[in-house]
């Protein structure tokens, strides 16, 4: 079982219902100490490791029990906002920075940073590492991590007079390559898709600032402008599916399993998916790093494990969270579920650094050595889905031709700046 970047950013996790399935917390007896942790949807593939794992832990930590809680996708938010209210959420969960933002503004997360050595600490990715925080509280420890890269049909750059062995690494490099393919074969290079991060993103690394440290608009200046266009430029030049005001990630998948697309800029794990569905397409498909601007900055998702400030055993709830993320468990989970670690001693592993000159393969040696360089683009930030929604609409607007760049970064600056 593979995940994808949205899945990333969809939360879901579950609050216990009924009696043994609920997973609400049984009452600590002989002196055990009862450590709940809810995960997303990790069963049934990650049965066997997560089962010896806590095993290991707990013959390790004999007075701690662990009582793991593993739930939906899409179900998170809801319900362990509904059970912290109640005073009856894990002492563990698996959030990503996104949601978990939003309970540490709560001040219902342990600020891990206080509780960890300066060595355990320097055992994750810098970069990984600063996605769990807000202001001066970091709210959680890193765990898996995804990493988009290229995939590209070597047919269609062939066919359009372009080298396949040197696809694009910059956003100035993607406008080139697109308008070539749609002169010579009619075909699209790519489709940009609004149903996930991928658009503030991209803005981000072509030198936007989202945000200013005292929570107003970045964006309304020369570079935000800048990055803004680019994206309405290459719509308006017919260099991107009209389609793709209305359809999503999935739609860009499925065009370029058709053969109708030139490259996806996404995660590694859809080439399974390509292999299954278009054989053809993925004999001729290729792989490469995610495209990036000037700076060269990579876009990371990440994944956590978040402590509870309620929770009765806090100091053992963090031994068994860094023991969940260290180099050794990460190494096997990251195996299992075709992800990546946080930790920099994981990604030094023959697994991630020995090619296989083969497209699987070689998606993974990229997708890690891309992580000393990337980080969460999009940081945790209170209104983050309204600002996404502003950028989107005005995005559109601006597309569409109803209102002018410098028109539609004003309009959204002044739906940011004067939000209740």
């Amino acid at each position: 079982m593979t995940w994808n970047r949205r899945q990333f950013i969809s939360l879901s996790a579950g609050l216990l219902l009924g009696a043994c399935a609920s997973g609400s917390r049984s009452p600590e007896t002989s002196g055990d100490r009862i450590i709940t942790f809810w995960t997303m949807q990790l069963k049934p593939t990650f049965d066997d490791y997560m089962t010896e794992l806590i095993a290991e832990f707990e013959q390790q930590n004999p007075d701690t029990r662990i009582e793991w809680v593993d739930v939906p996708w899409g179900e998170m938010e809801n319900k362990i906002l509904t059970a912290i209210a109640a005073n009856s959420g894990p002492d563990v969960v698996n959030l990503n920075p996104q949601f978990a933002t939003k309970l540490a503004e709560k001040g219902a997360l342990v600020d891990v940073e206080t509780q960890l050595t300066p060595e355990q600490k320097a055992a994750y990715f810098p970069n990984i590492w600063k996605a769990n925080r807000l202001g001066d509280v970091t709210f959680a420890l890193p765990w898996y991590v995804a990493t988009d890269i290229t995939i590209y049909n070597r047919q269609i750059f062939e066919q359009a007079g372009l080298d396949p062995d040197n696809p694009p690494k910059t956003y100035e490099d993607l406008a080139e390559v697109a308008a070539q393919i749609k002169q010579n074969t009619g075909k699209y290079a790519f489709m940009l898709t609004m149903d996930g991060g991928q658009v503030l993103e991209s803005m981000v690394q072509m030198g936007m600032t989202l945000v200013t440290p005292d929570g107003k608009a970045g964006f309304d200046n020369e570079a935000g402008r800048a990055a803004f266009q680019y994206w309405v430029d290459l719509f308006q030049q017919e260099l991107l599916p009209r389609e793709m005001l209305t359809a999503g990630h999935r739609r860009a998948i499925e065009l370029y399993q058709a053969g109708e697309l030139a490259m996806l800029l996404t995660g590694p794990q859809f080439l399974q998916q390509i292999e299954e569905n278009a054989p053809a397409i993925a004999a001729v498909t290729d792989v490469s790093k995610q495209i990036s601007g000037f700076a060269g900055a990579k876009s990371a998702s990440v994944m956590n494990v978040a402590i509870s400030e309620a929770s009765a055993h806090v100091d053992e709830a963090l031994d068994f969270a860094a023991f969940l993320t260290n180099d050794i468990n990460q190494l096997e989970f990251s195996k299992i579920g075709n992800l990546l670690p946080s930790t920099i001693e994981t990604a030094r592993e023959p697994y991630f650094t020995a090619p296989e000159d083969i497209p699987t393969s070689n998606a993974r040696i990229i997708s890690a050595e891309q992580l000393p360089q990337s980080e969460v683009l999009v940081p945790p930030l209170a209104g983050l889905d309204r600002l996404r929604t502003i950028m989107y609409e005005e995005l559109q607007l601006a597309m569409l031709d109803e209102r002018s760049t410098r028109e539609a970064i004003a309009s959204a600056k002044n739906s940011w700046d004067s939000r209740a």
